[in-house]
Formats: C-alpha cells, structure tokens, sequence
C-alpha cells in the first residue's frame, strides 16, 4: 500500500498539524482563563475598595 517514504510524507504532517490545532486550542484555553482570572481580581479589588471607604462607594455610584 504505503513504502515507509510515503507513509512518513503523509504522516509527518497530518500529526504535525493536529499537534499545531491541540498547541492553539490550550494555548486560547490558558490565555482565555488568565483574562478571566484578572477580571476577576479587579472586580474583587474594586469591591474591596468600596468596602474599605463608603463614602467613595456611594460617591461613584450615582453615575
């Protein structure tokens, strides 16, 4: 069917793709928590700042 020349021709490449796409999707994944990990932390500093000066809380509030 295949010699070993063009079994590695079709081979190679087909694995180097898949491992390229599988790079890429962890590659979003990770980028895609880490945003949301800062916006997380951001939020959680706001409300904390708000907590520690009430009045600042109420002032910014009233847009």
């Amino acid at each position: 069917m295949f010699d070993a020349a063009g079994l590695l021709l079709f081979v190679v490449p087909v694995y180097g793709a898949a491992v390229f796409a599988l790079y890429w999707i962890i590659r979003l994944a990770v980028r895609h928590g880490t945003l949301d990990a800062y916006r997380i932390d951001r939020t959680d500093q706001r409300i904390a700042a708000m907590q520690a000066d009430p009045q600042r809380g109420r002032a910014t509030s009233g847009d």
